[in-house]
């Protein structure tokens, strides 16, 4: 069994490696490409993709894919922190984020779908985050301009932080019997965030000025280095845990102090290409095992069309209509605005939380959380994964070949 997998991991990770050009030159990239393999493997030992849903260590790996998508996403956002809670940035998490998770949530209790409050819930915390990790070429396409790009990575970088507490207070309310104890559970939930903050702003400070005093007095090397950025975004993801706050939200916080610390130009790109190596690998493995499970999941007997409401609308009019609400009046161009709106794939934030909200809801909503998660995922691969580099030769055409 341990093996079957394993040969199918290889296998993926090969045929993604030798030709990962070439599927770049017909608009395929690495999620897709990846899920495709996986829903073939799924397909054929069918058996074995239950694993995915239901394992503990599962779970675990795909909370640390994300800590580690994080973390390069904080250390990657250019500018001071002020220039990231102001303009476009402010309007798209200020404004587009809350509208998106109502739009969502009112389609979901307003229509007759037959779900429970805390399950629609759950799902539109699932399907909002936008999360350009999955494919990092639509954000860093020279043709697009270089200010859509940073309100991309700031939105992408800092939604899912903000969404996760929501999430985990959504299963508080689930898990509890009465409204007293859901009062009780939002009142032990609400300050994950804000232990978080102070956690991953404490530990990321130090770590940066660790690094930068290391650097300083030729006490490490630069393989030494790149480890050691591998193992802060793990050393804070587990304090903050233990302290019983959101890892997520930390280890993003965490990211911003180590790039403060150490500022723009203390901080060689060198030392974080193995953290960068390492988090597109552990990426492409989630998505392969996610279309493994999803075979299964989508093969049982079971009415999708709740889930499949809900997955389009997240998809198309839950980002479309708040993005464009909360961009009018902005300094975005017309071509701007119609990208960011259209723009908003999902990707791993998506298949961790689904996974985490599973784990929590009891037997059926859980159930009906991971069908969601399957249709929301696996529905942006083939509208944002096909239609993103489709989009940019629209607006700002074909790339330019480089010269040699």
């Amino acid at each position: 069994m341990v093996t079957t997998i394993l040969l199918v991991a290889g296998v993926g990770l090969l045929i993604w490696s030798l030709w990962s050009r070439t599927f770049r030159r017909v608009t395929v990239n690495g999620p897709i490409v990846m899920t495709g393999l996986g829903l073939i493997a799924g397909a054929l030992l069918p058996t074995q993709g239950v694993l995915f849903m239901e394992s503990p260590a599962t779970l675990l790996l795909a909370e640390m894919v994300l800590a580690f998508l994080l973390f390069v996403d904080a250390l990657d956002v250019r500018g001071s922190v002020r220039s990231q809670f102001t303009g476009v940035p402010a309007r798209l998490l200020g404004i587009g984020l809350p509208l998106s998770l109502v739009l969502v949530l009112a389609v979901g209790l307003i229509l007759p779908l037959g779900l429970s409050i805390a399950v629609v819930l759950a799902i539109a915390c699932i399907s909002v985050p936008a999360d350009f990790a999955p494919e990092t070429s639509l954000v860093r396409d020279e043709r697009i301009p270089a200010r859509v790009r940073r309100w991309l990575s700031v939105e992408s970088g800092y939604n899912d932080g903000l969404v996760s507490p929501l999430l985990l207070g959504a299963l508080a309310f689930a898990s509890a019997g009465t409204s007293g104890d859901a009062g009780r559970a939002f009142a032990v939930a609400a300050p994950a965030g804000l232990i978080a903050i102070v956690v991953g702003g404490a530990l990321g400070a130090a770590i940066g000025a660790a690094t930068g005093f290391a650097d300083r007095r030729g006490w490490t090397e630069p393989q030494s280095m790149r480890i050691a950025f591998i193992a802060a975004p793990l050393v804070v993801f587990a304090a903050a845990v233990l302290l019983h706050g959101n890892g997520f939200v930390a280890v993003f916080v965490a990211g911003i102090a180590i790039r403060l610390t150490r500022g723009e130009k203390g901080l060689d790109r060198a030392e974080l290409t193995l953290l960068e190596d390492v988090s597109w690998l552990t990426n492409l493995l989630l998505w392969l095992a996610f279309g493994f499970a999803a075979v299964v999941l989508l093969s049982e007997t079971y009415d999708w069309w709740p889930a499949i409401v809900l997955a389009l609308v997240a998809l198309t009019i839950g980002r479309i209509v708040p993005v464009g609400i909360a961009l009018l009046g902005s300094e975005a161009t017309r071509s701007e605005r119609i990208f960011v709106a259209i723009m908003g794939p999902r990707g791993a934030a998506s298949i961790v939380f689904g996974l985490i909200a599973a784990n929590a809801l009891p037997g059926e909503e859980g159930f009906l959380v991971l069908a969601a998660t399957c249709m929301v995922v696996l529905g942006s691969v083939a509208i944002h994964g096909i239609g993103g580099p489709l989009l940019i030769r629209r607006l700002w055409g074909r790339a330019v070949p480089a010269r040699v």
